[in-house]
């Protein structure tokens, strides 16, 4: 499966689209607003006209070690 690594300006559509992409697959929700979706939720938010910022296609190892790699969200 693909999957993207985006990024949703506003907190009010950031807050709209989260209930929308949650329905068409798991969401990882990163720092700043930065979310890992899968490739349904991205076409629903170009359906739906959200407007987003895509940073990265990814698949599924770059996923897992996005989400291992501790320097990229420190605690």
């Amino acid at each position: 499966m693909t999957f993207a690594k985006i990024r949703i300006q506003s907190r009010e559509q950031c807050a709209n689209a989260l209930h929308g992409m949650m329905q068409r697959g798991r969401i990882t929700v990163l720092r700043d607003q930065t979310f890992i979706v899968p490739k349904p939720a991205l076409d629903w938010l170009s359906a739906e006209k959200l407007p987003f910022t895509l940073l990265e296609i990814l698949h599924q190892d770059d996923v897992v070690q996005a989400l291992r790699n501790h320097s990229s969200h420190p605690v």
